[in-house]
Parts: structure tokens; sequence; C-alpha cells
């Protein structure tokens, strides 16, 4: 396996305050791994100075090798790492088709000056990525609902179609923020099932932050653990669950299974 994401020392500050502290993680190509922690730890700033919307205070990070600092979030996705986001972040009056169609804009063939003038270059490149962007649907399970508008869907469907989006951009890697936030226990089921289907097809590696610990115990390869923006472990599920550093500051006493 070759190295996607390396983060080394990373840190970052907000004042006087370190919201994360010389954080070191990597994420191999065919992984799932989890990033997990209490409430506050530092997951989500992890996330937004990774995706670059939110810039370093210290550290490297690097893609394949290339340098991620300083980059704008629009390169990053090209350079092949896309992230969805603990709110629903869909354009809600445009329809479910549309919503991904938006999120393969960095793939596409298609050129601004061919599609002003509707050449039949142009055209074939939409039709081609509208048929890629109905098959995204399809794997996430909306594609029935590909002409309703974002807005009208289930709270579930919208957090389905945050994945497709993701998708379309034909990412290496995908950093998921709480794919789970607000599902009952059967659709936080099936959206682990979507998750390991995505890895297991070979489409993308995982970074995944989320909270429902069946799910992460489940699905992820490897977990590493954030408590206070400091990197507190990092091993598979098995070892996770059974340290006494991250029983401690978040698993408490109840059993994970």
């Amino acid at each position: 396996m070759s190295t996607l994401l390396n983060v080394k020392n990373m840190s970052k500050r907000f004042g006087g305050l370190h919201a994360i502290k010389d954080m070191s993680f990597s994420v191999e190509e065919g992984e799932v791994v989890g990033l997990i922690g209490p409430n506050g730890a530092g997951k989500t700033t992890c996330f937004n100075v990774v995706s670059g919307t939110s810039p370093a205070s210290g550290g490297s990070i690097t893609f394949e090798g290339e340098n991620l600092i300083g980059k704008r979030t629009c390169d990053i996705v090209q350079m092949g790492l896309a992230r969805t986001y603990q709110a629903t972040s869909v354009f809600p009056q445009s329809t479910v088709l549309e919503n991904v169609v938006r999120g393969a804009f960095v793939r596409s063939k298609d050129s601004f000056l061919g599609s002003l003038m509707g050449t039949a270059a142009s055209q074939r490149a939409q039709a081609e990525t509208k048929a890629e962007c109905l098959e995204i649907l399809k794997q996430v399970g909306i594609d029935h609902v590909h002409g309703e508008l974002a807005d009208s869907l289930p709270y579930g469907y919208q957090r389905r179609l945050g994945v497709a989006v993701a998708l379309a951009s034909k990412p290496k890697l995908i950093m998921m923020d709480e794919p789970a936030a607000g599902l009952n226990p059967e659709e936080s089921m099936d959206m682990g099932k979507l998750i390991r289907g995505i890895h297991e097809s070979g489409q993308a590696s995982v970074l995944i932050v989320e909270h429902d610990m069946r799910l992460v115990m489940g699905i992820c390869d490897r977990i590493i653990v954030l408590d206070h923006g400091e990197l507190i472990a990092a091993g598979t599920p098995e070892e996770i669950r059974d340290n006494p550093k991250v029983i401690e500051a978040y698993l408490g006493t109840e059993a994970v299974s």
C-alpha cells in the first residue's frame, strides 16, 4: 500500500488556544481509518486544516507526497481529496442530480467556452457526466429521486446525497465528518454498509469522524484517537477498544461491540 495522506506534527492555534497540537498520522491506499474523540477534541478542526478551509499553524500535510498547506480547497479536491460535512451541504433548490453534477465539475471534460456555445463535444461531455452521476446516485441508493429538489429529501437521503457529491469528484480519499449524525440505528447501519462498499469497490479510501462507535468499530481498519487536540492512541479497533487511555477519555465503561 502507498501513503495517500501524511500529516506530521500538525498544529492549529486560535490565539493562545491549541486546538490541535503536534498531531501525526497517515492514511494508506485501501484503508478505512476512524478519527474519534470526545466533543471538542479537535476532530473537525483537523478536517478543516487538512481540507484547506483553515490554515495550519505548524507541521506538514502531504497528499501522495505533494504539499497541501496553502492550497485552495478546490485544488485539493482536484488532487483527489474530497470531504463531506457534519451538516447537510447541498444546494437546496437544485435537483438531486444537479447537486451531484456540480460535485463532478472538477473532473468534467466540458469547457466553459464549449458549454457557452453548445458544441457537440460539450453536449457529449455533459451527457457523459450526467450518466456517471446517475450511476453514483444508484450506488448510494437514491437514484429514484434524482429529479427531486434536494431540500425535499428526507434527512437520511440528504446524508447520502452528500456522499454522492463527494464521490462525483472521483476522489482517492474521502474525509467524512459524522456521516451518521442524526440517523436512526437502521439508517446508521446502512450508512456503514455504504461506506464499506465504497472502500471495497476500490473507489476511495476513507477517513471518518464519527460518534457512532458501533459503526466505527465495524468498518475501520485502524482508529486514531484525539483528546484535547492531542493524539492519545492509534491502532486496530480491538486495540482501541481495550486501551485504558481511550476508555478514560472517551468510551467510558460502556461496552462497544
